[in-house]
């Protein structure tokens, strides 16, 4: 037996073994598809997975697919989890976070699916050995509901930003990454082409999207759980997605990595907001990523984590990375009012302003 695998039964392992990962399915009226994402996860060629499928009140087939693809699977890592009502998809997903293990977490739409190389792909980027992140991002083709290739990328991920002039992006392709099949030394980065954009590099502008969709993201868990708003709002967390305020939050706390490539499936099946628009070509006005409405309930929701966790995130984070994220997500005008309910802070604080006025004069005014 593998001896990274015999961890899991307790059994002698090596001192240094893969990490875990976590990939949460969520489902909720997609029987149609939900099948075939399982089966990708079975088959991925990573060797510590954690899979929940998180069934959300369906009243489709799905629950008897369910059950009969997890009696199919080869793996012994899949735990059913049902959900009596569908309180929508953020709130669903973070009902189930204390059952997540892994140290890094993947929420998979049940309708999209997984290449075999999808996990372990994102976690050779993870452990490089150049710059660690919150979050790393795999491209993604189309598909229509039948499983038909229409694009060879999702058009809204802004991997082109790599070559800006004066980017913020560096490319980590010369990099070396921990293995599991070489577990006391660093290999060279199979991977064709890696960058790391800093969490300086803003990612409250609602033009710039590089986070691919939901299905394209590993997160790692603890930022997910540092950055969760409280479940006790549910009209508001009802109008923000998990890529849209996991992605941008995670990316302004510690950076992001972008895989070039996809690794994955985006379906376009015309039963939601997203999958309905059609497909163009290029950054169509149909394919772009936020609404205004839906960016500032990100804004909104990541402003009131952000001001109610102050203590948490300043011992996490430490000050001056605190007040960086909270420069990006607020307004000259309502950055200064809210500092100066920190007084003890007024150095640091105004420190960030400095710097933000050496970059651009017209913010200290």
């Amino acid at each position: 037996m593998d001896k990274v695998l015999t961890r899991l039964t307790g059994e002698t392992t090596t001192d240094a073994h893969a990490p875990l990962v976590t990939i949460v399915i969520v489902n909720h009226n997609y029987g149609e598809f939900v099948g075939q994402c399982i089966r990708t996860v079975d088959l991925q060629d990573y060797p510590n997975i954690q899979c929940i499928v998180l069934e959300c009140a369906s009243n489709d087939d799905s629950l008897p697919v369910i059950e009969a693809m997890l009696d199919q699977t080869k793996g012994s890592f899949f735990q059913l989890v049902r959900r009596e009502v569908n309180h929508g998809h953020v709130m669903n997903v973070l009902s189930v976070l204390d059952e997540v293990k892994g140290a890094f977490v993947t929420f998979l739409d049940a309708d999209d699916f997984l290449f075999p190389e999808f996990v372990s792909t994102h976690v050779k980027a993870h452990l490089n050995d150049v710059n660690s992140a919150a979050l790393s991002v795999t491209d993604q083709i189309q598909v229509d509901a039948a499983g038909q290739v229409m694009a060879g990328t999702c058009h809204w991920h802004q991997k082109w930003r790599a070559f800006e002039p004066g980017t913020a992006w560096t490319e980590l392709t010369q990099a070396r990454s921990w293995t599991s099949t070489s577990p006391y030394q660093m290999e060279p980065l199979d991977i064709s082409r890696l960058h790391y954009i800093p969490a300086w590099w803003s990612s409250w502008l609602m033009e710039r999207w590089i986070w691919g969709a939901t299905s394209g993201i590993m997160f790692r868990r603890s930022v997910i759980e540092s950055l969760a708003p409280a479940m006790e709002q549910p009209a508001e967390l009802g109008n923000i997605t998990m890529d849209g305020y996991f992605g941008r939050f995670a990316h302004s706390v510690g950076g992001t990595l972008v895989i070039d490539g996809a690794q994955g499936a985006y379906r376009r099946h015309g039963r939601n907001i997203w999958s309905s628009n059609q497909l163009l070509g290029g950054q169509t006005a149909n394919g772009a990523r936020d609404q205004t409405a839906r960016f500032r309930s990100h804004q909104r929701v990541a402003r009131q984590v952000l001001e109610t966790k102050y203590r948490d995130f300043v011992q996490l984070f430490g000050h001056e990375l605190y007040y960086s994220i909270a420069w990006q997500l607020m307004s000259n005008d309502d950055f200064r009012d809210f500092a100066k309910k920190h007084d003890e802070d007024r150095a640091i604080w105004e420190r960030t302003i400095q710097v933000a006025g050496a970059a651009n004069p017209a913010v200290i005014g």
